[in-house]
């Protein structure tokens, strides 16, 4: 009998409530996702296996538990197969918080001792400077994190040159790059790297486990030693991690550290003009200042000293006119330099990506056709050997070299002499026709 796919479905989910029925289990909650439905997707897992959960909205409503990522719960409900997807799920009814998840517990133990070191001292934090040339991006380098910061960096501060060291940022062993990254560009000249004025460590949202290599104490440690800032922004605002704490900065997105740590072009533009106006209303109040008294020593017993001093007044204006006529054109060759430096790069950034693009694009084609290429020829050789041995091995091969095939009269082949008993016939194949022959007493 074939089963359809649901109905086999249908016969997993009744096997597995009907012999597991309700029972209590105990772990640390992975993954944990709310949906707009209020139901609560989960992970609840050991150290060696893991169980996909589900807290209805009737009975998340009604606890009083908030269900966290690396919490130690004791979840009581019914396993069963959930059909939409053919996998096996635990349905919750209760939940009872029992203690503290392996990860958390390990994150507070470490957060714990590296706090008692001094590392997350406010003392010890380095400042990051205020208008900064140059940043070096730690993360990886796909995705849309190094999108966005690339973005957010060329409309708020265009002149400030980002370098991307491109790492791992999840799984086991990214701490080690991570750390390794940040070593290197300590002693840029040593790797070829260029120097930059701070560094951001950036990572998207995730899990606790996704986010897990930014808890580890190399890592930490790392951090701590640098001497040139380090910004931390990984994940959203409501993930912390060990590496938050040690940072100079914690940002809580990678955009936001862009925001933090870099001047905003517009309000710079706005600045300069401030101090333009109010430079060119100070040089104009004090000659004003300066015209008035002249014109009260003039009027009083000294006389007319204005006509002693007209050259002096005539320099006067000329100062007054090369005063604001140089402010005016250094806040028009600032701004015609900031204009200059967006342009250039914008188009430097577009010509090397696509440059980068066309020559990975030339790369991996000359790549794919060697490889072709030379696997058509093994082809070709392993054909020829295996049309070669078919050939030799041939049953027609045989019967030239001398051999024959014998069958008994009934069409099968005989193989030994009671095969073929006195009296009867037997037809020979050789290798030109068949011929019929009688077998006769020996």
């Amino acid at each position: 009998m074939v089963l359809k796919v649901s109905e086999l479905v249908n016969l997993l989910r009744k096997t597995v409530e009907q012999q597991t029925g309700y029972q209590q289990v105990m772990g640390e909650i992975g993954s944990c996702k709310p949906a707009s439905s209020g139901h609560i997707y989960f992970t609840l897992k050991d150290s060696s296996a893991q169980l996909q959960c589900v807290l209805y909205r009737q009975q998340a409503f009604a606890g009083r538990v908030r269900l966290q990522e690396g919490m130690l719960v004791e979840l009581t409900g019914r396993a069963t197969v959930w059909e939409g997807r053919g996998s096996l799920q635990f349905v919750v009814s209760s939940v009872r918080a029992a203690g503290q998840g392996d990860l958390q517990a390990q994150f507070e133990a470490l957060k714990r001792r590296l706090e008692a070191e001094g590392l997350f001292s406010p003392a010890r934090k380095k400042r990051l400077p205020a208008f900064p040339a140059s940043v070096g991006l730690i993360t990886s380098p796909t995705g849309a994190v190094i999108e966005d910061m690339r973005h957010r960096l060329s409309n708020r501060a265009p002149w400030i040159q980002a370098h991307l060291y491109p790492v791992q940022v999840q799984g086991k062993g990214a701490e080690h790059g991570l750390a390794e990254a940040i070593r290197r560009w300590n002693t840029p000249e040593r790797y070829g790297l260029p120097t930059v004025d701070y560094l951001i460590l950036a990572r998207g949202g995730g899990s606790m486990e996704d986010l897990w290599c930014f808890n580890e104490e190399v890592l930490a440690r790392a951090i701590a030693a640098s001497r040139i800032p380090i910004v931390s922004a990984v994940g959203h605002e409501t993930d912390f991690t060990i590496a938050d704490f040690v940072a100079d900065l914690r940002a809580p997105t990678p955009t936001a550290a862009i925001e933090l740590t870099t001047p905003d072009k517009t309000a710079l533009l706005q600045r300069l003009q401030q101090l333009e106006s109010t430079l060119t209303n100070s040089i104009r109040r004090s000659l004003q200042t300066a015209e008035l008294r002249l014109r009260l020593i003039d009027q009083g017993p000294l006389g007319n000293p204005l006509l002693a001093l007209a050259r002096f007044a005539q320099q006067a204006d000329e100062y007054e006119n090369d005063i604001l006529t140089a402010a005016q054109n250094k806040t028009t060759a600032a701004a015609a330099r900031l204009s200059v430096l967006t342009a250039r790069i914008s188009s430097q950034t577009l010509r090397h990506r696509l440059s980068a693009a066309h020559n990975t694009l030339s790369a991996k084609e000359q790549q794919i056709t060697t490889k072709a290429q030379a696997r058509l020829t093994g082809a070709r050789a392993a054909l020829q050997i295996h049309s070669t041995n078919l050939e030799a091995a041939s049953p027609q091969r045989a019967l030239e070299r001398g051999f024959a095939l014998v069958h008994t009269s009934n069409g099968r082949l005989a193989r030994t002499t009671a095969d073929l008993p006195p009296g009867s016939t037997a037809t020979l194949q050789l290798a030109d026709g068949k011929r019929t022959i009688e077998i006769r007493p020996s």
